[in-house]
């Protein structure tokens, strides 16, 4: 009896770390680092950890305009989102702030994956480390493209790798990773050049051309407007703030 009672409290215990674990992980969103394991290839190994860092970097631009850290924003459901077209005056339609979007974004990524992917080359060399491995880097370039339906990371850097005598050397690293990110922004893109036009963006009818995108248009009480727009296939969203052509309250 007694060692029926212990393995029910054990099972008990056990039940209730689960359960604990998963409400930590539903409540707090937890996402699990990149963490070596077995390495196939010292190329797959980069891939791999290039392609994290850079899905990292979009699921926090995306929610907020296409920025890792918003500087001109609104706050709309607990997220800031980026002005992309802004008049802060009353009346007059809004002025693009970021006209070269797309270039901005690439830079936003290149910035945030760079010291993560100096991070993926430091935990190649101490993983191969422990294989009696001896691994010499050259100078890192780091290049990103954003393309339809992908990012592409480019990483240029000597690599030498050898032991017991022997010695591979490897130079270029290239990694694609599927993301709209590249449609969303051109959707804001066009957003915003209809909003600083007409002082208005006809979504329905925008929708009805392009049935791959659900946008939907938010107005605060400041007349800022929040466009929701989403990929359908993947499922991504990508938020953008607009105020122009403003009205003042009580008229």
């Amino acid at each position: 009896m007694q060692n029926k009672k212990g393995q029910m409290i054990i099972w008990v215990i056990v039940a209730i770390a689960i359960v604990v674990t998963i409400v930590i992980l539903f409540f707090f969103k937890i996402k699990p680092s990149f963490l070596p394991q077995q390495i196939s290839s010292p190329e797959a190994f980069i891939q791999k950890c290039a392609g994290y860092n850079v899905l990292e970097a979009v699921d926090k631009m995306m929610p907020q305009g296409g920025f890792v850290n918003p500087e001109n924003y609104k706050v709309y459901q607990n997220t800031k989102i980026e002005y992309l077209c802004q008049n802060l005056g009353n009346y007059l339609s809004c002025i693009n702030q970021h006209p070269a979007l797309l270039n901005e974004e690439k830079e936003e990524i290149k910035n945030y994956i760079s010291p993560k992917i100096e991070k993926c080359f430091n935990d190649l060399r101490d993983e191969l480390g422990k294989k009696g491995e001896n691994i010499v880097y050259g100078k890192m370039n780091l290049d990103v493209f954003l393309a339809p339906r992908r990012i592409i990371v480019e990483i240029e850097r000597e690599t030498t790798i050898s032991k017991s005598g022997e010695i591979n050397r490897f130079n270029n690293y290239k990694t694609e990773i599927e993301s709209p990110l590249y449609e969303l922004a051109n959707v804001a893109n066009e957003i915003a050049s209809n909003e600083a036009k007409y002082c208005y963006f006809e979504y329905v009818g925008y929708m009805i051309l392009y049935p791959e995108f659900d946008i939907r248009k938010f107005t605060m009480s400041d007349s800022t407007k929040i466009y929701t727009i989403e990929d359908k296939e993947s499922g991504k969203k990508f938020n953008t703030a607009i105020r122009g052509c403003a009205i003042p309250a009580g008229i």
